[in-house]
C-alpha cells in the first residue's frame, strides 16, 4: 500500500484492525468507483455497499469470517478504519463526510450470510472476482484463497 510508513504508524496508534483491513478498504474504494461508473468521491454509504459486494464476490460465505479475523465486526468498524486513514493522510474526505455515516448501516449476518447469491460459471462452479493485482505486487489478503480465488 502506498504510504506504508503512514500505515505502520497508524497500526501502532490503533492496533484494533489488521493491516489487511486497510488494504481491503483501499481495494474496495477502487472497486466501488468502478461500480458507480465515474471517477468521483464515494460516500460512506456507497463504500459500505461496495464493501459488502466486493467481500461477497471475493470470499462468498467466508466474507464475514475474513473481516472478523481482521477485527471488523460491524459497519462502524469501517468508519473507524476510513477515518483513521483520513487522519493519517492516506484518504481525503469532503465537508459532509462523517464517521456517523458508517454507523449501523447493515448487520453483518444479514449482509454476508443471508444475502449471498453466488455467480456460477458455465460448469456450475462459483465464480470469484479478485481485485486487480498491481504490477510488482499483490493484495495482502489473497493468501486466504490463493492466486485463483478457489478454496
Amino acid at each position: 500500500m502506498q504510504g506504508s510508513s503512514a500505515l505502520d504508524e497508524l497500526l501502532k496508534r490503533d492496533p484494533r484492525y489488521a493491516a489487511e483491513a486497510y488494504q481491503f478498504v483501499m481495494d474496495t474504494i477502487a472497486y466501488t468507483v468502478k461500480k458507480v461508473g465515474e471517477r468521483r468521491h464515494v460516500t460512506g454509504r456507497e463504500l459500505l455497499f461496495g464493501i459488502r459486494d466486493f467481500a461477497l464476490d471475493c470470499w462468498g460465505l467466508m466474507a464475514r469470517h475474513v473481516l472478523n479475523s481482521w477485527g471488523i465486526r460491524s459497519t462502524d468498524d469501517f468508519g473507524e478504519i476510513v477515518f483513521n486513514m483520513v487522519n493519517a493522510g492516506l484518504l481525503s474526505k469532503t465537508e459532509t463526510d462523517r464517521k456517523e455515516d458508517f454507523k449501523n448501516v447493515y448487520g453483518f449476518a444479514e449482509a454476508f450470510d443471508k444475502s449471498y447469491s453466488p455467480e456460477l460459471d458455465e460448469h456450475g462452479h462459483v465464480r470469484r472476482k479478485l481485485p486487480h493485482v498491481r504490477p510488482g505486487g499483490k493484495s495482502t489478503w489473497i493468501p486466504f484463497f490463493g492466486e485463483t480465488g478457489v478454496n
